[in-house]
């Protein structure tokens, strides 16, 4: 199928001839609409030269990052009968609106793009049928496998090696060409695998005849002759017993299982025969949902809330509809777009599946939800446990989850991430990113050292920070071999953020980018404190006492973590890695309403930085390129009780301490505000009417619960809970409940509106005289009860009954401003107001959630009166998701603002396909090879691959 126009710049493709010469190079498009991909290792051998050359099929393992000058050159050896020595690597790829394979030489530097047909203008690749959806090819090279959907001609298509490059001499590659059959509904994605062979070595040639066939063997496969490759090969000669393909047939519901070699070789099939495919297993998918149980909810009292129980998406059944498909060990996992599981088959042989229990996909965050999956990968087992993990793409949202599929596993729902409190801005259950995930890898990296006395470099080898370990140099005959991993003083070798060794899964996003996940870094201990603490998210017992660890020095535990984003930079503040360390720009400073500077002293409020409960490492904070020390002691040498606080020059200043538990949730350097009952955003534009009958003040739209706001009845029942005494509770709620203040101007002395008014309430003139003044003068509205559509108010005046000579003065609708009254409201531009307020879904009212994944989510300090240390989990200690710390001592004036700006926010390790053009992400393949990723891109990019040992995208073809 040749096109018509040239859809980008014309790239030089040299045909591949079996003669010594070479041909004239011809310009012809790049490839576009990239699907999916397959490899083969190839070589041509010469044992004539006077005849056409020989092809060869090689194990893939056999290619490697070799180069050659151009597509023809083999490094033939004349000693040794004309032996090529330097086989080449080929890629196959789909063009899908062609309906071609393309074939890419990547072992040639010149001309990689081959053309099937030189003499006709234009590129001519393989041509195989409309909408080619997958591709596979044998182990040993021997053939690949294409899977059509093209509508009335579905079907699967054999592409023997011995035809797929173009040969001097040979007929040009038609839809004839190949052996093919047809199959009664388009196919989606396809395997390999293997019918294992007979202890006695021998292969059965289906599922339903006896083990009498002996196999070829390897060396037979160079005694053909043929050029043109009449023969379509034997993969018995691969030593990999009888390959069958399995077919997943997603409008059947299920997979078929049918002969490789019987494909290649039936007479049926041959020239293009399209018989009907012979099925000799068809596997119909099953969909097993347990019954449905409602979410577990703690105990709890009245001072918050849970959401309603929903029995989740288990009653929802729905026919299967197979999708990815990934093979681990003799266990076959095959995602499902219609049904909510993730389908198991025992698969011993493909000649007797065995279906089991479903992996369960779910979301916790929204249980109701029918979560189904579109493709999955499979990790390696790596010792010392040899745990297994299954990673699958929500087809919903794009998101990713990650199942636990070692032996023995008990849980078939998403893992959850232990401390999901830590990064409340991450679903529990899934690793979601900024675009939706369209492919995932999950691959096994390496980078072994050697032992200096011996050359010997072991695979496997975990790093170790212990500082009791013998160090190995050049100058020791023996030594620990694990510490040949640790990072340098200098952190330019070693254990680092672009140092893969072990489990790592590549995501492609549709956006073009590819993000890196730990799965099972074998230098994780390695990454981490000196010494750790329960503030850098460490175990207990991370490190030996006062014993600092041999690790990067970096200031969380959890630099590194399973099955999250891998981070691109050292977690550190130096003058080598620079201000990556959660910190602030500078330290914070008060402001007065007037936005003057107010100078730190004793009667100033202060912002001091709270301490864990119990022995801890020292607290530090950095700060621009620095690390200031947080006091833990009063020093006694200056006016105010020094705990908490940074010293420069001797003088205390406001501090506050970073939350390094898991780097990940410092999104963004952001200008935080620390205000002084301070306005909670989001009512700006809220217009509400007074109801006179309850004096409440409603509007259909204020979503007062949504926007965080905290009553009256609220505060006392969280009072109650943390064990305060009941008056005492009372008083403190009136004094700590969210007050309103009415923001619109009073109707003009002339209006219609004090003409028309029947009240001995108010007049415009006393009216005037209260609400007149500024806004921030304005008598303020306790809020009682909160409702998600409207508060109900009282007077902070018991002797006055503001609510009602507000409803009086203010007739129709009008605007108001929530304020948190003793209280310091914490809030930036972009994380904005933190809280976890919502609505009670029996009563409707206001209430802090339950769940203790959000109770970092606060944007609220209560004042401390007194000054000096204060410890986590007291009333006056704050914690958000970022930071913590408490505002201590002097008098507050409202409006009064501390102000500082974060810096060193997570910055994930991602790959950038293309910074030029828009690019399509289609599928992500292993090249054994190289060990390279290989992307698809369904947009003009063709092919890029991803470096084995580096992290980026090092060669393209398009």
């Amino acid at each position: 199928m040749k096109p018509r126009a040239a859809l980008l710049a014309p790239t030089s493709v040299l045909a591949l001839v079996g003669c010594a010469g070479e041909a004239t190079p011809v310009d012809v498009e790049a490839l576009a609409q990239s699907g999916r991909s397959a490899f083969v290792c190839l070589a041509i051998d010469r044992p004539d030269p006077e005849k056409p050359g020989v092809l060869r099929s090689l194990p893939i393992t056999d290619c490697s990052y070799r180069t050659a000058d151009t597509p023809t050159d083999f490094e033939v050896d004349e000693a040794e009968g004309g032996r090529a020595k330097l086989p080449h690597l080929y890629a196959l790829v789909t063009q899908t609106s062609r309906g071609e394979v393309a074939v890419i030489d990547m072992t040639s530097e010149r001309s990689p793009i081959l053309d099937l047909d030189p003499g006709t203008p234009g590129a001519s690749f393989l041509p195989v049928g409309a909408q080619p959806v997958d591709i596979v090819a044998s182990r040993g090279g021997t053939a690949s496998f294409v899977a059509v959907a093209e509508p009335g001609r579905e079907g699967i298509f054999a592409l023997p090696s011995a035809r797929v490059l173009p040969r001097e001499g040979c007929p040009v590659p038609a839809l004839s060409s190949w052996p093919s059959c047809s199959l009664g509904s388009p196919p989606g994605e396809i395997l390999l695998v293997s019918d294992p062979a007979a202890p006695d070595g021998k292969l059965r040639s289906s599922c339903s005849s006896d083990y009498d066939i002996d196999p070829a063997s390897p060396g037979e496969a160079e005694a053909s002759d043929d050029a043109c490759g009449s023969s379509s090969g034997d993969l018995s000669r691969e030593g990999l017993g009888r390959q069958k393909l399995l077919v997943t047939l997603p409008e059947l519901g299920g997979f078929a299982v049918i002969d490789a070699q019987t494909l290649l070789e039936d007479e049926r099939y041959a020239e293009g025969g399209f018989a009907p495919c012979e099925v000799e297993r068809w596997v119909p998918l099953q969909v097993s949902l347990p019954p449905a149980a409602p979410p577990d909810v703690a105990p709890h009292g009245p001072e918050c809330v849970a959401p309603s129980a929903s029995a989740g998406p288990a009653q929802s059944v729905e026919a299967p509809r197979p999708a990815g498909l990934a093979l681990a060990g003799d266990r076959l996992f095959v995602a499902d777009l219609d049904a909510p599981v993730i389908h198991v088959v025992d698969l011993p042989s493909p000649c007797d599946p065995i279906e089991l229990p479903p992996l369960l996909p779910a979301s916790t965050l929204d249980p109701e939800r029918v979560v189904t999956t579109s493709r999955i990968a499979v990790s390696p087992a790596l010792p010392p446990d040899f745990r297994r993990f299954l990673y699958a793409v929500d087809a919903g949202d794009g998101s990713v989850m990650v199942f636990d599929v070692s032996d023995g596993a008990e849980s078939r729902a998403p893992l959850s991430r232990p401390h999901p409190e830590w990064n409340p801005f991450q679903p529990p259950d899934r690793i979601r990113l900024p675009a939706p995930v369209r492919d995932l890898a999950v691959v096994q990296r390496e980078a072994p050292a050697s032992l200096p006395a011996t050359g010997v470099a072991p695979e496997g080898i975990r790093c170790d920070p212990d500082p009791r370990l013998r160090t190995c140099d050049s100058s020791v005959a023996s030594c620990d071999i694990e510490t040949l991993y640790r990072t340098s003083a200098a952190r330019d070798a070693g254990a680092g953020p672009l140092k893969l060794r072990g489990s790592f899964a590549y995501l492609v996003l549709t956006n073009g980018d590819v993000a890196l996940v730990d799965v099972d870094d074998l230098d994780a201990a390695c990454r981490g404190p000196a010494i750790g603490g329960a503030r850098a998210g460490c175990a207990e017992g991370a490190s030996d006492g006062d014993t600092p660890l041999a690790t990067s020095g970096e200031v969380s535990c959890n630099v590194v973590s399973p099955h999250t984003l891998r981070s691109a930079n050292y977690i550190a503040t130096s003058d080598g890695a620079g201000q990556l360390e959660p910190g602030v720009q500078g330290l914070p400073i008060l402001f007065d309403r007037a936005g003057s500077v107010v100078p730190f002293s004793a009667e100033s409020p202060k912002m001091r930085a709270t301490f864990p409960p119990g022995d801890a490492p020292p607290l530090t904070l950095a700060v621009g390129a620095d690390r200031e020390t947080i006091e833990a002691a009063d020093s006694g040498q200056t006016l105010v009780d020094e705990q908490g606080l940074v010293l420069r020059a001797g003088e205390p200043q406001h501090a506050l301490s970073m939350n390094l538990e898991d780097p990940r949730v410092h999104l963004a350097n952001e200008t935080w505000t620390v205000t002084y009952e301070g306005v909670l955003p989001g009512f700006a534009r809220t217009f509400v009417r007074f109801d006179e009958e309850d004096g409440a003040v409603r509007s259909a739209d204020a979503r007062f619960c949504r926007r965080g706001v905290q009553s009256r009845a609220s505060v006392e029942e969280q009072l109650l809970a943390a064990g305060v005494e009941e008056r005492e509770a009372a008083a403190r709620a009136a004094q700590l409940a969210d007050f309103v203040q009415i923001t619109s101007a009073l109707p003009a002395e002339d209006a219609d509106y004090w003409e028309n008014l029947e009240s001995s309430v108010c007049s415009f003139e006393s009216c005037n005289a209260k609400y007149g003044s500024v806004i921030t003068s304005r008598p303020g509205l306790r809020v009682v009860e909160a409702y998600e559509d409207h508060l109900t108010l009282e007077s902070r005046d018991p002797a006055v009954d503001e609510v009602a000579f507000a409803a009086c003065c203010f007739g129709g609708e009008v605007q108001l401003g929530v304020r948190a009254a003793g209280q310091w409201v914490v809030q930036s531009g972009g994380a904005g107001f933190l809280h976890h307020v919502v609505a009670d879904p029996d009563t409707g009212r206001c209430r802090n959630a339950c769940d203790e994944r959000l109770a970092r989510l606060n944007g609220r300090v209560v004042h401390t009166r007194d000054d000096g240390r204060v410890t986590d989990g007291d009333l006056g200690a704050f914690v958000n998701p970022m930071f913590r710390f408490a505002v201590t001592g002097g008098v507050p004036e409202q409006d009064m603002q501390f102000r500082f700006i974060t810096q060193g926010a997570f910055r994930p390790l991602l790959v950038q396909l293309s910074d030029q053009a828009e690019i399509q992400p289609q599928a992500i393949r292993l090249v054994p090879a190289t060990g390279e990723l290989a992307i698809t891109d369904g947009s003009f990019e063709g092919l890029i691959l991803l470096n084995a040992r580096s992290v980026g995208a090092t060669r393209r073809f398009n």
